[in-house]
């Protein structure tokens, strides 16, 4: 089951947020995610399991192969 979440985040946040996952190759949304998931299994929340790479991930580095 997938879930919405609506957060509020303040511009340096939110600029912050759009760096990064340009950074990281993947849409703001799946960076919010993948980091909400990496804080979960630090605190304990979430089994540590082998975190999988985004379908835009995937995307780029096919995309950057063919080229």
């Amino acid at each position: 089951m997938i879930n919405r979440l609506k957060i509020l985040l303040d511009q340096p946040e939110y600029n912050a947020l759009l760096r990064l996952s340009d950074r990281e190759l993947r849409n703001p949304a799946d960076e919010v995610r993948l980091l909400v998931r990496l804080e979960l299994i630090r605190r304990g929340m979430l089994p540590e399991v082998e975190i999988q790479s985004t379908p835009t991930q995937e995307n780029f580095v096919r995309h950057e192969s063919t080229c």
